[in-house]
């Protein structure tokens, strides 16, 4: 295919350049491979083209994202929509198959029958361990139709982004559901609010897997989703009941105070819809300035006002936190929290405690992987949970785990309960 006839639209609406560790993570699996074939669901792109002729790969594009432009009535019903694509897509012979499959944001645009349906189609095209490429909009609105990608290199795509946003045309489905849809595939990679990623996106990476086995599967981008070396084994009491709670809680949103760590975010949309991360620590002052006021950096905790978490997660964060500080973090977070609104935290005790925040990663409902750091002697002025009780006066301790099996010495697990109540 020449390049010559490939549309770039970039004069058409904003652009914008998104980090894109999904696409990073597929060419760590194709660069040690040849002659693999691609399947791009969205439009016919020259750099997407040249980018996959450097890793020897045929490409096919079907611009549905023109589809979508322009179907008009075929959004009236899921039927209508699924009679329009039958039409539109591309009749593939019984042996065409697909090492990889870029839907890009095509699947918000779906209703869950549809999405069955397109599963089922591609499926008769895809190998073992065909990779599938998605990307999922964060919150109720999304663009009006979907946008153009163009993969500018392993790490870089560019977006061109339609300036108007409208609500979704069928029910937004959750990951679970989504899943449930895809029956044959797994969860490989889920990225989300990672440097340089635009902010209203995640990314999931999902592997066919028609016979339900994990085989000949290859560690794409160690670099993306390793597990440090020397972590502490920690069992969490209070995680485990973090995730009895969320299991209960229809379309439920997570807010993760600890910052980024793949592990987590792929681990906690299993029980939510919705996953937010925010590296706390690095967005407070000690003390006011003229261009900072506050003792929060302007930028951090800002929130689309719709958006309300279930569970805070805030693992140690607190330690290191003083009283003006907590405040201004309570400030900003408690307009997004509702009646039963749960944060996790724990506190050191002892004679000594880390001199900073040691990263945790989920392991399972039950355990995390604690990243230790040196330790300091213990001061008078250590933070409390009595001293966060008055700090986030509308919360009650909701359970208490201390010493118990499994746990490291010197954490106690504390869950806080909102009693927020909203007119």
């Amino acid at each position: 295919m020449a390049v010559k006839g490939f549309i770039d639209k970039a004069n058409q609406s904003m652009e914008v350049i998104h980090r894109s560790p999904g696409i990073t993570a597929i060419y760590n699996e194709l660069k040690s491979s040849t002659h693999n074939s691609v399947l791009d669901l969205g439009s016919a792109s020259a750099a997407s083209f040249q980018f996959f002729s450097r890793l020897s790969c045929h490409i096919h594009f079907e611009s549905l994202d023109n589809f979508f432009a322009e179907c008009g009535e075929a959004w009236v019903s899921g039927e209508a929509l699924r009679a329009g694509l039958d039409d539109y897509l591309s009749a593939f012979t019984d042996t065409k198959q697909f090492d990889v499959i870029l839907a890009w944001d095509i699947f918000n645009y779906l209703d869950r029958d549809t999405l069955q349906w397109l599963i089922a189609r591609l499926n008769r095209h895809c190998r073992p361990n065909t990779l599938l490429h998605t990307i999922k909009y964060v919150g109720r609105n999304l663009p009006a139709v979907p946008r153009h990608f163009q993969i500018l290199d392993q790490y870089q795509t560019r977006m061109q982004c339609a300036g108007v946003l409208c609500s979704r045309p069928f029910a937004g489905m959750d990951t679970a559901t989504v899943l449930k849809s895809m029956r044959t595939y797994t969860m490989e990679y889920t990225y989300m609010q990672q440097e340089g990623m635009a902010q209203d996106i995640t990314e999931q990476v999902l592997r066919y897997q028609p016979d339900g086995k994990n085989t000949n599967r290859q560690m794409a981008s160690a670099e993306l989703h390793s597990l440090p070396h020397a972590t502490l084994a920690h069992r969490s009491y209070v995680l485990e009941l973090v995730c009895e709670h969320l299991q209960k809680t229809p379309a439920a949103t997570v807010l993760d105070l600890g910052g980024k760590a793949t592990r987590n975010g792929d681990f906690f949309l299993r029980y939510a819809e919705n996953f937010y991360v925010e590296d706390l620590l690095p967005s407070l002052h000690k003390s006011p300035t003229e261009t900072e006021p506050s003792l929060i950096r302007q930028h951090a905790l800002r929130f689309d006002p719709a958006v309300k978490f279930d569970v805070i997660l805030a693992w140690d964060v607190f330690n290191f936190c003083n009283s003006e500080q907590l405040s201004a973090v309570y400030e900003k977070l408690r307009a997004h929290m509702h009646e039963n609104s749960l944060v996790f935290a724990f506190f050191y005790t002892g004679a000594e405690v880390p001199e900073r925040s040691q990263k945790c990663y989920v392991q399972d409902d039950k355990t995390i992987a604690l990243l230790p750091t040196p330790k300091k002697p213990v001061t008078d002025s250590e933070f409390t949970v009595v001293s966060l009780l008055r700090i986030f006066r509308d919360f009650s301790l909701a359970n208490t785990c201390i010493m118990k099996p499994g746990m490291q010495r010197g954490i106690y697990e504390y869950l806080f309960q909102s009693r927020i109540h909203r007119p």
